[in-house]
Order: C-alpha cells, then sequence, then structure tokens
C-alpha cells in the first residue's frame, strides 16, 4: 500500500461529519496557493433518488453543446477516480495521486467525502472547465459539496432516507436537501408535496427563482422512452437512460441546461446519448438481464414499475444490500414480481449476509439459493438461458457485477465510511 492509500484508508475511520467548515478552509487555501481567479460554473445536483442520472444527462448535454464538463459523483461503482472525470475522462492515476498529496499537505482534518469533494474542486477548477455537474454526497445543507457557490441549484425528488443524519420526516430531510438553495441562485426541482413546499418556501424566504419542472412522456416500445418540453420547445427527445422514473430526471436536466442557455441540438443529442452505468443497465439481451442501483422504497418501487414496460413476465432477481436498509421492505416490493429471490452478500463491511438474509427470507424454494460473493452468483446467473433477470440491491453489489462483466475484481477498500466519527 501507498504512502497515499494508507492515507485515504485512515480517513475512512473518519465516517460522516457533517458541516461546511473543514472544506470551506480546505479550498479557500488552495485558491490562493494556485492562484486560482476563474472558477467554473458549479450546477448543484441534490436529491434522494434520480441525481446521478440527472447528473448524467445534464453533463452529455453539455458536453454536446462544445463545453469542457466536469462531473463530480458519488459512489463509484468499480474504481474511485470514476467519481471526478471531464468529459467523459476519468481523472489519470497520477494527477489523482499529485491533487490529493496537495490537498493531504494542507494538513486539515478531513473526512474520505470532504478530501474527494476538495480534489474534485481543485482538478477543476485547474483544468478551467466551463461547468461542473456537481453531486451532492450526503444532504444538502451541512454536505461538503455545498462549500461551493453555485451557479444553479436542483433537487430531484425526496424520499426516507440516512435519517440518522437527514430526519425522520419527509419534511425534515426536504429541508436538508434545501439546504443547497443559495440566495438569489435559481432552483429547479420536481418534488411534490410536502418536500414541494419546502422547496418553494426556501426559495421565497431567499430570493431565489424556484422553478417546479414539468413535461409530457411518451413510450414507445421496445425500450425506448421520450419527453416533451413545449415551455423550452423541446419535443419528443429520445433518452439514452431507459426507464419511466427517468422521464423527470431528463427533464430536470433539460431545464437547466436551457437556463444554462444550450441549444435545441444539444438539449436532443445529450438526452439521447446520456450514459449511467448500473442504472436499468441491460447487459445481456437474450435472456434479457438487467443491472440496477436501485436500493431504497423509492427506487425499488421505482424499478419494478419500469420493468413492467419492458415484461409482462416475473422475474429472477439477484439480490443484495446493506444492513441499514430495509430487507423486509424489499422483500415486500420485490416479491409480487419474482419468479425466484436469489441472494447475494455484497463485499462491504455494512453487508447483511447470507445467514441475516435466511433469517428474514420465507423457508419456500424461490428464496432458496445464497452466493457469498458476486463471482459465484454470476456463474449462476450465465447458465439462466431463459426468463427475465434481475440483478439490483446495492450499488456496491452492483459495482461488483459490473467489474465481472469487464475481467475486473472490484476494490471495497476505497469505499465511503457511514457512521458518525
Amino acid at each position: 500500500m501507498t504512502e497515499l492509500e494508507n492515507y485515504l484508508s485512515n480517513l475512512r475511520t473518519f465516517g460522516v461529519r457533517p458541516g461546511l467548515a473543514n472544506t470551506q478552509n480546505a479550498v479557500a487555501a488552495l485558491k490562493a496557493k494556485f492562484n486560482i481567479q476563474r472558477e467554473p460554473k458549479f450546477l448543484h445536483i441534490a436529491g434522494t433518488n434520480g441525481k446521478g442520472s440527472t447528473c448524467a444527462f445534464l453533463d452529455s448535454i453539455l458536453r454536446e453543446a462544445n463545453y469542457k464538463v466536469g462531473l463530480f459523483t458519488s459512489p463509484h461503482l468499480i474504481e474511485l477516480r470514476e467519481r471526478i472525470r471531464i468529459n467523459g475522462e476519468m481523472i489519470g492515476e497520477s494527477r489523482f495521486e499529485k491533487l490529493a498529496l496537495e490537498v493531504k499537505a494542507l494538513g486539515l482534518e478531513l473526512t474520505f467525502f470532504e478530501y474527494l469533494t476538495v480534489i474534485a474542486w481543485l482538478y477543476f477548477s485547474l483544468e478551467a472547465c466551463d461547468y461542473v455537474v456537481w453531486e451532492t454526497g450526503l444532504g444538502g445543507r451541512l454536505d461538503a459539496t455545498s462549500a461551493i457557490e453555485p451557479y444553479a441549484t436542483a433537487v430531484t425528488n425526496i424520499g426516507l432516507e440516512h435519517t440518522q443524519y437527514l430526519g425522520d420526516t419527509i419534511a425534515k430531510i426536504a429541508v436538508e436537501k434545501a439546504g443547497i438553495i443559495r440566495p438569489k441562485i435559481p432552483l429547479f426541482h420536481t418534488c411534490d408535496g410536502i418536500a414541494k413546499d419546502v422547496m418553494e418556501a426556501t426559495c421565497a424566504k431567499l430570493g431565489a427563482p424556484c422553478k417546479y419542472v414539468t413535461y409530457t412522456e411518451g413510450f414507445i416500445e421496445p425500450l425506448k422512452y421520450f419527453i416533451s418540453i413545449p415551455e423550452i420547445g423541446l419535443y419528443n427527445a429520445e433518452l439514452g437512460l431507459v426507464g419511466n422514473y427517468q422521464y423527470a430526471n431528463a427533464a430536470l436536466a433539460a431545464m437547466i441546461a436551457n437556463y444554462c442557455g444550450i441549444d435545441t441540438v444539444s438539449l436532443l443529442n445529450g438526452l439521447k446519448k446520456a450514459v449511467w452505468p448500473g442504472r436499468l443497465q441491460i447487459l445481456r439481451k437474450d435472456p434479457i438481464t438487467i443491472l440496477d442501483c436501485a436500493h431504497n422504497a423509492q427506487g425499488w418501487n421505482a424499478l419494478t414499475k419500469s420493468l413492467k414496460d419492458i415484461s409482462e413476465g416475473n422475474w429472477k432477481i439477484y439480490f443484495g444490500m446493506l444492513k441499514e436498509k430495509d430487507p423486509k421492505l424489499a422483500l415486500e416490493i420485490l416479491e409480487p414480481i419474482a419468479e425466484s429471490i436469489s441472494y447475494i452478500e455484497p463485499q462491504n463491511e455494512r453487508k447483511l449476509t447470507c445467514e441475516e438474509w435466511q433469517l428474514l427470507a420465507p423457508n419456500d424454494r424461490r428464496f432458496a439459493k445464497v452466493f457469498k460473493n458476486s463471482a459465484d452468483a454470476m456463474k449462476d446467473i450465465e447458465t439462466q438461458t431463459e426468463g427475465n433477470i434481475l440483478i439490483c440491491g446495492s450499488c456496491y453489489m452492483a459495482g461488483e457485477i459490473l467489474a465481472l462483466t469487464k475481467g475486473k475484481t472490484r476494490d471495497n477498500s476505497k469505499d465511503d465510511p457511514v457512521g458518525a466519527r
């Protein structure tokens, strides 16, 4: 293990520490050291589900308009450096190490996520990106990404997640997500109910323009999805990401891009060319095999709804999840579409083990298969010659599967910690 790898590994023990001061201090110090006079325009995206897909659509649109575009997302599926990209290319190993050492030299006590956030900001600023699509990590108000002033903000939707940090009601979580809103900086959102009320009230208080994004949707088989937003002259735009839950994400990205002055042709091409691995990703067409990162109730419900567009039949589900999620609820949502549910134990310290799963799963032959690792599960999946196959439940497990399809092994030693310091 190199000195830097050892340092990053130790940072993982810091866990989650909401707050902006450390990140702000690091950014200020590096801005002075490198004499950074001009920063990119940061497009700050928050939400419970869909923010990664929104980022992917927006990144694709801006690149189609020939801008230099930075993209910061989390978590990664296979490699840590996936989180930091310019025009689709992840940061190189030597550049990452060089910038990481610059941040380390500040001597500040940063958490794992704060550290990555500062590296990303420095990289995008030094490379003079025009725009940066900037995804929050956890929440919004006290998330490290909020240390950077945005050009525009967006919230995809609000559901119950990370309640130990963000609150135990939709209203409380909405307040945390709305924390990315800045005075006089526009917010675009697709929130409903009480979350919509929170967004509108926060914008009114801060004098920030608030735009609730609406759209019309279309669906043409097989696996083709379209949106129209007459307000901005966008009609029948085909989406590169499949699933009916992508309508709102694509519309949100299109509205933000329109605010940035992007032309209609770039909007159309960018929406169609968007790629975001692990989100209703088709690994194989015969038999159809889908990989998806759905890992909470809102995600599972959206997933099952989209799967009905793809096939009326039931699914052979290969499922793996982390212990802090709700396996009973997952069973309740997935079981109605399941021909069988096989369990895959993710290689993560917070995993729900095979033994813990078997205590929860019904004593039914449909739940008989368990796999201690993704490699064994893949061998079983590859033997399937008919029916519909779904792999879902955790970004970490999805990353393991995706790595195997590329002949790689996922390194779980660089995963984010979740837990108090």
